[in-house]
């Protein structure tokens, strides 16, 4: 059992609680109401930009040049891909990827959350935060397209998160932290569960936001 296979084995409970979500149930089931889904899809894109400097702000801190080229390489395929796939479907209905805006509240959270775990934690820790955002969206890509019609309204995205090279680029950047994990110093290893337990809370927190059109409070 490797790191990356116990850590999430170790989340399955809040994994069940994002397929449950109203949110994902429905997007699944086709339904989902494309005011909601474009909400999320603009407050996705704006936490890709901090998801993106976190995965830079790790790779320069790795040590071995060939983990930097792959976390470099994985980072950049993944965000330039999924950053085109947004700008592609926003646009359709007139939204600009760069338009004025802030990121929600539970956003804003989230990728400070990433940003300082990448300045201050051990790299360890820090690649640990990052792994939900590709192991979840790996799974409920998968699950979402197992039973999605065919003219289903929002294929382009379920086939960005069930695309086999999104799944092949998980698992090299899992391997990579099961190999950061297996040479890590005492007590690293736990603190890499946890940052991974709260990652992978996080992301059910951003699907709930984007369900409720969560806001700023207007104070």
């Amino acid at each position: 059992m490797t790191w990356s296979d116990d850590a999430w084995r170790s989340v399955q409970p809040t994994y069940a609680h994002i397929l449950e979500h109203a949110f994902v149930q429905q997007l699944q089931a086709g339904i989902l109401d494309r005011e909601v889904f474009l909400r999320y899809l603009l407050d996705d894109a704006r936490y890709l930009a901090g998801y993106a400097r976190a995965l830079a702000m790790i790779a320069g801190r790795l040590s071995d040049t060939a983990d930097v080229a792959l976390l470099s390489r994985s980072a950049a395929g993944a965000v330039e891909a999924e950053r085109a796939m947004h700008a592609t479907m926003l646009g359709a209905h007139g939204i600009d990827i760069d338009g004025p805006g802030e990121p929600s509240p539970t956003c804003r959270l989230y990728t400070s959350s990433l940003i300082a775990a990448a300045a201050a934690e051990p790299v360890e820790v820090a690649l640990a935060a990052v792994l939900p955002c590709f192991r979840v969206y790996v799974e409920v890509g998968a699950a979402i397209a197992a039973a999605a019609a065919p003219d289903h309204p929002y294929a382009e995205w379920i086939e960005m998160y069930s695309d086999p090279e999104f799944s092949a680029l998980t698992g090299e950047v899992e391997a990579l932290a099961d190999r950061l994990a297996k040479r890590a110093g005492a007590g690293v290893p736990e603190r890499m569960d946890a940052a991974y337990a709260q990652s992978t809370r996080l992301e059910w927190m951003f699907w709930d936001s984007a369900w409720r059109g969560e806001r700023w409070p207007d104070v």
